[in-house]
């Protein structure tokens, strides 16, 4: 019987990332979270996987990630576990286990970055897989309306740095309370219950289960209906209300341009107040490069505290699509060369040295000719070739060679690192 022919494909809605597009998804996580620690926002790591329980309560059962895109199984001693679909639900079980229970939440906001994978199964897309890795930032025990303005402002600052042209989205979603969003859904219930025939099909369940997420419908005939649909900013509470005018006063402060969007919605069910997109208008359909809001009721949906929170989460996929945002070449800082066979081992030792001291630096691995050599050394982006030859080395020396000009010269192995330096 013949075998059948082994398929090397990675899994639908998964890529493999590799030279030299690994190397511009590593300097861009670097840099966000480079960014991130300018703020004070320190690292945590989470693991990939959750109590069920952690997503069903904190993201909502009735949301859609919930509903239709996790990836969830039960594990050899019967516990649903989930492979995490976002990143804010994790850190914050994290933050009520570590710091809320053991007593060591002493000075909130907790600052805290993030970088890694998230899972979802939807349709596979340019900019939208089923395997996909996410930055974020999350400040956690403060419901003051400067942290909201400081974790936008280190959005931009992310954005900005990458030299992406977006536009910030804003809006107030306000609080779950019967006088501000409770009033709301009421309101919006009966007007989308009077247009439920001309809503899409897919967005009438909404209607009951979620009616603010018809705001977010894709849907030709619902973005229709809900144009005339009443808006949250004008149903807000008053201290929703003043909390959102001073968040939008810093904004200004701070130089942030925003657009006011009243029918912008966050699609988790723990967001309040403050919600905000940034939107690259050069992708296209994918536009969304940046999104996030408060989510002051989350801890408690956890079985916590109350401890109010905000934060935002960013596609690196997504960001990657942004042009020219970083430069994918590798830069090292030389090429060690053997000027024959015999010398192989004493380029080894160079480069070794020279890496010991901190710099990068690439050699032939497959025994080519010199000349060979000299083609990888250029191809490979680095600035500086280092021949060793056997008189040189009898002499203490190395040739240096700029593969930039292709000028070298002749220079002591004792000054090779300040030369390298320069």
């Amino acid at each position: 019987m013949p075998s059948e022919k082994q398929s090397f494909s990675a899994p639908k809605g998964t890529s493999d990332l590799l030279p030299p597009d690994s190397l511009k998804w590593g300097a861009l996580v670097r840099l966000a979270m480079e960014t991130f620690a300018r703020a004070g926002y320190q690292p945590i790591e989470t693991p990939i996987f959750e109590a069920t329980e952690v997503f069903e309560r904190g993201v909502g059962e009735t949301s859609e990630v919930v509903g239709k895109q996790m990836y969830t199984f039960d594990d050899r001693g019967g516990r649903s576990l989930t492979l995490r679909p976002e990143g804010t639900a994790p850190v914050m079980r994290a933050v009520l286990e570590h710091l809320v229970i053991r007593g060591a939440l002493a000075a909130p906001p907790v600052k805290l970055a993030y970088a890694g994978p998230m899972f979802r199964h939807e349709q596979p897309q340019k900019g939208r897989m089923r395997q996909f890795s996410q930055v974020g930032i999350e400040a956690i025990g403060s419901e003051a309306p400067l942290v909201d303005a400081e974790v936008i402002e280190t959005g931009a600052a992310l954005l900005d740095a990458l030299g992406a042209e977006t536009t910030l989205l804003l809006n107030s979603i306000g609080h779950p309370g019967p006088d501000c969003r409770g009033e709301f859904q009421r309101v919006l219930g009966e007007f989308l219950k009077e247009h439920e025939s001309s809503l899409a099909e897919i967005d009438r369940e909404r209607t009951i289960s979620n009616p603010m997420r018809t705001f977010d419908s894709k849907e030709r005939a619902t973005i229709e209906v809900m144009k005339d649909a009443p808006l949250i900013t004008d149903h807000l509470c008053d201290e929703c209300r003043t909390h959102f005018a001073t968040v939008r006063s810093l904004l200004d402060d701070l130089s942030v341009a925003y657009e006011l969007d009243p029918r912008l919605v966050r699609g988790l069910d723990y967001y309040t107040r403050t919600a905000f997109e940034f939107k690259a208008p050069s992708l296209g359909a994918q536009d969304t490069v940046m999104a996030g809001g408060r989510y002051d009721g989350l801890a408690e949906s956890l079985g916590g505290p109350r401890l109010p929170g905000i934060g935002f989460a960013s596609g690196v996929d997504r960001l990657l699509l942004i042009p020219n945002a970083l430069e994918a070449a590798p830069s090292y800082d030389a090429y060690v060369i053997a000027a024959g066979e015999d010398l192989a081992s004493e380029a080894l030792k160079l480069a070794t040295s020279l890496r010991r001291s901190g710099y990068s630096v690439l050699l032939d691995l497959q025994g080519r000719s010199m000349k060979g050599q000299m083609k990888d050394a250029v191809r490979s982006g680095a600035r500086l070739g280092i021949i060793v030859g056997g008189d040189e080395l009898a002499a203490g020396e190395v040739t240096l060679r700029d593969l930039g000009t292709s000028t070298q010269e002749r220079v002591p192995l004792s000054e090779l690192e300040s030369r390298l330096s320069r």
